[in-house]
C-alpha cells in the first residue's frame, strides 16, 4: 500500500448530539454536523429520556440500566454545524392479487372475499416475546420525539435477515 492511499478507522465511540428542530413526521435536524465527524448515510438512535432497569430475575437487584430508542434516522444531508435526518426502516410483505381460479375457494372459506386483492404493505420487524417479559411501553409523552432528545450514532452494522 502506498503512503498516500489510507484505510478506514473504525470509530470506537459513537457521535452523540441532540434533536434540534422536528421538520415533519419522517425528517429532524439534529446539532452536529460534518465539523463532528458526521457523513450521508450514518445512522443515529433518538433515545428515551429515562432508561429502563435491568433487574436480576432472582434476587431483584438492579443489575444496569439500558436506553431504549424511540426511532432510528438516517443522515440525508450533512451541513458543517448540523445534519438533517429521515426515518428509513421498513419490511415489506408482499400482496396477494384478487380472485384467479378456483384456488379463491379456499379465501371464501377463510372469510376473505373473492374479488378482494391484498396489498403489499410495509411493517417494520419486531421480537416475539411474552408480553409480560417486556417493559413497561415508553408513556405517551415520552414516546414523542421532542427537541433536545439525545441522538447516538449507531456504529453496529444491522443484520441481514437470513
Amino acid at each position: 500500500m502506498s503512503s498516500s492511499e489510507t484505510t478506514p478507522v473504525r470509530q470506537s465511540r459513537p457521535i452523540q448530539g441532540r434533536v434540534a428542530q422536528i421538520l415533519n413526521a419522517r425528517e429532524l435536524v439534529i446539532n452536529i454536523g460534518a465539523e463532528a465527524g458526521v457523513t450521508k448515510g450514518m445512522k443515529f438512535a433518538v433515545m428515551s429520556k429515562s432508561p429502563t432497569e435491568i433487574r436480576d430475575p432472582e434476587t431483584q437487584e438492579v443489575l444496569d440500566t439500558v436506553d431504549r430508542e424511540k426511532v432510528r434516522v438516517r443522515a440525508s444531508e450533512v451541513r458543517p454545524k448540523i445534519t438533517i435526518c429521515r426515518t428509513f426502516l421498513v419490511r415489506t410483505i408482499p400482496g396477494r392479487p384478487g380472485y384467479s381460479g378456483f384456488s379463491g375457494i379456499s379465501n371464501l372459506l377463510e372469510g376473505i372475499r373473492l374479488s378482494e386483492s391484498v396489498p403489499e404493505r410495509k411493517v417494520v420487524d419486531t421480537l416475539r416475546a411474552d408480553e409480560r417479559d417486556l417493559p413497561p411501553p415508553l408513556s405517551e409523552e415520552e414516546s414523542y420525539v421532542k427537541i433536545g432528545d439525545r441522538v447516538i450514532q449507531i456504529i453496529e452494522d444491522e443484520v441481514a435477515p437470513f
